[in-house]
């Protein structure tokens, strides 16, 4: 039996035409091409804007996966990214960099052409260089002064291998007829022959003071240069230069190892000299026509110092008595006239006009010859003859101290016009070059008694003091070194005072590290403080080590006094225990004889213990010296800002104003 049937629901019939296209979902529109056209439906699907070949995108590979983009048909150019604003941004980026960086490289090297100008300017009135040479050699010997010169505030480290390099050059260039040599001559023998050197020396009679001048500072810069690196070796396949104890090779069968980070340590078999020997430079000074007497004495004096130190004493000996006869070669009188040939000890009736500075500086060096050669017997007389000679002299008549400088600033001066004077000087100064500096004296006229001259008694007195002190003449030592101290300090206090009190800056150049012994000519204050600090240096330490060996030699005679004692009473005791233990009888009634060895051992001790608390001799002259080398040190620190301040730039200076 069917189930009842259920009325029948009529629908509303869907429209024949829809009222919107229908959607196709089957696949994407495709692009149509730019070249072809079609029919185009009113109703259809929208298709994409055309595509020309030069605006569509890179084709895919076959196999890849389309993106989200292009699967809606849209088109994802790299190239879109870079519109017209993006490149214009693009060029005034890249434009503006290389402008700046151009601006930054520039403006840089001009500053370091300011910066290296203002330090030539500066090394040039520190070390004067003649205006002769060109600017190449001026560069080189100004810096390397500068490399030379010590400087107190540093660890006074000096790369010598770096130092002799500038001089080398240097001293080629003035003998090339190329650069600087123009005019240089051989002389009329042909020159000297030296053994080992060859022939030496030239004819600078022709050139002008400033290039002599100069020419021979160049020489004994690179003399010294070549003391100190005597020994050295250049590896050639590296061009770098080592000490001889880390070459490695036959000659050196344990070489020392090279310090950290330094380079590796040189094969023998490629190795050269590094410098030249000193001799070489030494003997050109004493064979060149041109230079004074000074300068060729203090070449022969520096060639027996470097003679002594290698051990050759005869040579050195030699070459003091080669520069005794250049120091006697201008006077009218033989040698025997001055100095005893034997002895070489200046003679009591030698003319005064006769003993220059270069005859006293002569003997001096022969004297310290024969103090490192041990012949103190023979040392002594002959610097007690030139301390005689240097005090008999008369003052010099150009005395610094007494007479005010014209051009100096009177201390009442308005501030407004003192600082105006400033302005205009410092102006001066960098508008017009330094003047060279004036010659040096010969040293043949009559020594003068000046305050560089005292101060280099005072180092005598040093000298004498510590020869006598290690002859064992403790006594007199001593007293020589107390007084060279007294004397050193005194005078250094004065050329202190008037330095400070005097209103011109000192415009005169450094002392050369060449004229180390010109104390016996009137260089000037500066040069006169500079040797009494030397001496007052060296007398103290002289006189510190002297006081602390006297006190500790002392000591050891107390101990030894005291531990002798000691055994005495040790002595005493065990006898007195002996004694007791004899019979009681001896301790009821002891005789005289016991009564008085007691005594007298309770005394002894009672006196021991009393020189146990006093001090000695030696250990308070020990606190005199402490308390003098406070004092001294004090002084010496003055005069180290004094130099700072005197070695300030001409910008510093009128800041300071």
């Amino acid at each position: 039996m069917y189930p009842p049937r259920l009325p029948q629901i009529y629908r509303a019939l869907p429209l024949i035409r829809p009222l919107r296209p229908p959607a196709h979902h089957s696949s994407p529109p495709k692009s149509r091409l730019f070249t072809q056209n079609s029919q185009l439906l009113l109703v259809g699907p929208t298709p994409p804007r055309p595509q020309l070949p030069f605006l569509s995108p890179v084709t895919q590979r076959s196999g890849t996966k389309s993106t989200p983009l292009q699967s809606r048909g849209g088109q994802w150019q790299l190239s879109r990214l870079v519109t017209t604003e993006t490149k214009k941004s693009l060029k005034e980026g890249l434009w503006l960099g290389g402008k700046y960086t151009v601006i930054f490289w520039v403006t840089g090297f001009l500053l370091f052409l300011i910066a290296f100008g203002v330090q030539n300017e500066f090394l040039e009135r520190q070390y004067p260089s003649p205006p002769q040479w060109t600017w190449l050699s001026r560069w080189n010997y100004r810096y390397a002064r500068s490399l030379e010169e010590d400087d107190e505030d540093s660890a006074n480290i000096i790369d010598w291998s770096l130092v002799g390099n500038p001089y080398l050059r240097l001293v080629e260039r003035l003998e090339s007829p190329d650069v600087d040599g123009k005019g240089l001559s051989q002389q009329a023998d042909g020159g000297v022959m030296v053994p080992g050197v060859g022939s030496t020396g030239f004819d600078i009679s022709g050139k002008p003071y400033p290039w002599r001048r100069g020419y021979c500072l160049a020489l004994m810069g690179a003399a010294r240069c070549a003391e100190q690196l005597d020994g050295w070796v250049t590896d050639e396949t590296r061009k770098i230069n080592f000490p001889p104890d880390v070459v490695i090779g036959p000659s050196n069968p344990r070489p020392r190892p090279v310090r950290l980070g330094a380079a590796s340590p040189p094969l023998e078999q490629n190795c050269v000299p590094a410098y030249p020997p000193p001799e070489r430079f030494y003997m050109k000074i004493l064979t060149t026509q041109g230079f004074t007497d000074r300068e060729r004495l203090e070449a022969a004096i520096a060639y027996s110092d470097w003679l002594d130190l290698k051990g050759l004493h005869d040579s050195a000996e030699e070459m003091c008595k080669w520069g005794i006869d250049i120091a006697a070669a201008p006077l009218a009188v033989p040698v025997a006239a001055i100095i005893d040939t034997d002895t070489s000890v200046l003679l009591h009736d030698a003319p005064a006009t006769h003993l220059t500075p270069n005859i006293l500086l002569a003997t001096t060096s022969l004297a310290i010859h024969h103090v490192r050669s041990s012949n103190l017997s023979t040392a002594v007389p002959i610097l007690l003859s030139v301390l005689r000679a240097r005090r008999s002299r008369s003052p010099s008549p150009f005395s610094t101290n007494d007479d005010q400088d014209p051009l100096s600033t009177p201390s009442g001066t308005d501030g407004g016009t003192k600082n105006l004077s400033n302005i205009l000087s410092f102006i001066q100064s960098w508008l017009l070059p330094p003047p060279y500096p004036p010659p040096v004296p010969s040293g043949n006229d009559p020594a003068h008694r000046t305050p560089a001259s005292i101060c280099l008694e005072a180092g005598l007195m040093s000298h004498i003091g510590e020869i006598l002190f290690a002859s064992r003449h403790y006594n007199d030592g001593l007293a020589w070194t107390r007084d060279a101290v007294d004397v050193a300090e005194a005078q250094l206090r004065e050329l202190s005072t008037d330095l400070g009190a005097s209103a011109s800056p000192n415009t005169s150049s450094s002392p050369s590290p060449s004229s180390s012994t010109n104390g016996d000519i009137d260089e000037g204050d500066g040069a006169a403080v500079d040797r009494c600090t030397e001496c007052l240096k060296t007398g103290m330490a002289n006189w510190k080590m002297m006081v602390l060996k006297l006190a500790s030699d002392e000591e050891k005679r107390n101990e030894d006094a005291r531990a002798k004692q000691e055994h005495l009473l040790q002595q005493q005791q065990q006898q007195q225990q002996y004694h007791g233990s004899l019979s009681i009888w001896r301790w009821l009634w002891p005789t005289g004889n016991q009564v008085a060895d007691f005594s007298r051992g309770e005394g002894e001790e009672a006196k021991g213990k009393g020189n146990q608390n006093v001090k000695g001799r030696w250990v308070a002259e020990l606190e005199v010296v402490e308390r003098r080398s406070g004092r001294a040190e004090e002084l010496l620190t003055q005069e180290r800002r004094r130099r700072r301040k005197e070695r300030r730039g001409p910008v510093q200076r009128l800041l300071a104003g």
